[in-house]
C-alpha cells in the first residue's frame, strides 16, 4: 500500500532505518540505491540543521560549531520534525539541554536557548494597539482602585541567573568581547515583548519585576501599589512610574475598569 510505503520512506529518511526501503528502490543508474537515499536523509538533516542556526544564533556563539553541530544532530534524532511549519521545530531545546549531559551541567546554555525560543515567540506573536499616556490621563479618579492592565499578547517575564540577556546583546551586536557567562548574586528578571512590529527586551529592577507580574496576571492597580510596600507612602507614587514607563514602552494594550 502506498501509506506503508510512505512510512517506510519517512523511517529511512528521518530514523536511519534503511533497510526496510532500500529493497523499494530499483537498481540502476550512477549511483547505488543507497547513495540515493543518503541524499534525502541527509537533505532532511541539514535543513533542520540551519533552522536550528537560524533559531539559536547565541547558543550556537556560545558552544562554537563543532558542539553545535553534535547538539542539534543529537536534537534531531529526538525531536524529528512532525509540524508542516519549521517554526515550531526548536521549541524543546531548553528541555533537551536540560535533560542531557553535559549540557545540563551547563545552566547558562540551558537559559540562552529559554531566551532565544522565547524571542521567537515574541516576532511571531500578535501585536496589538499600544495604550497612550492620554489614555491614562482620562482615567477617572474613582476608578483607580478597579483599574487593571492588559499586556501585550506577545509579553513574557522570565528569572535569569546568568548574565543571559547581556550576552545575547553583545553577540547580536558583533562586539569583540568575549563570551564569558557569569552568574547573578540574585535572579533578575527580564522581560520580553513586541510592540510596533519592534521586538524589545530589557532586564528589570528589583521591585519592578513583582509589580509587572501582577500586572500581566490582571491584579487590580491597588494591588500593584502594595506589592511595592517597601517604598512606604511612596509606593502609589513609584507605581504611578512604573506605569508611565510601561506605557511609553508600549507594554499596555488595554485598560479595563468599572466606569460609574
Amino acid at each position: 500500500m502506498l501509506s506503508d510505503l510512505q512510512n517506510k520512506f519517512k523511517n529511512a529518511v528521518m530514523k536511519s532505518q534503511k533497510d526496510d526501503f532500500l529493497t523499494e528502490i530499483e537498481e540502476g543508474g550512477k549511483i547505488t540505491p543507497s547513495q540515493r537515499l543518503h541524499i534525502y536523509s541527509h537533505a532532511y538533516k541539514a535543513r533542520l540543521l540551519e533552522v536550528l542556526k537560524d533559531d539559536f544564533p547565541v547558543l550556537h556563539a556560545m558552544v562554537g560549531d563543532d558542539i553545535f553541530e553534535v547538539v542539534c544532530a543529537k536534537y534531531i534524532d529526538q525531536y524529528p520534525s512532525t509540524h508542516p511549519s519549521l517554526r515550531y521545530f526548536g521549541q524543546h531545546m531548553a528541555l533537551f539541554l536540560r535533560s542531557h549531559k553535559p549540557y545540563n551541567e551547563n545552566p547558562a546554555l540551558i537559559e540562552m536557548a529559554e531566551f532565544e525560543w522565547a524571542f521567537n515567540d515574541v516576532f511571531d506573536g500578535v501585536d496589538d494597539r499600544r495604550i497612550t499616556i492620554e489614555d491614562v490621563a482620562i482615567i477617572p479618579p474613582q476608578a483607580w482602585t478597579t483599574l487593571r492592565l492588559h499586556l501585550q499578547p506577545t509579553f513574557h517575564i522570565n528569572q535569569f541567573k546568568w548574565n543571559t540577556p547581556a550576552i545575547w546583546s553583545m553577540v547580536t551586536n558583533e562586539s569583540d568581547q568575549k563570551i564569558v557567562p557569569e552568574q547573578y548574586p540574585q535572579s533578575a528578571p527580564c522581560i520580553q515583548w513586541r510592540a510596533d512590529l519592534v521586538c524589545y527586551f530589557r532586564t528589570l529592577d528589583l521591585d519592578e519585576g513583582p509589580a509587572l507580574k501582577l500586572a500581566a496576571e490582571q491584579r487590580a492597580f491597588p494591588e500593584i501599589c502594595q506589592s511595592l510596600e517597601q517604598h512606604g507612602e511612596q509606593a502609589p507614587m513609584r507605581a504611578a512610574e512604573l506605569l508611565k514607563v510601561w506605557v511609553n514602552e508600549g507594554l499596555i494594550c488595554q485598560l479595563e475598569y468599572l466606569k460609574a
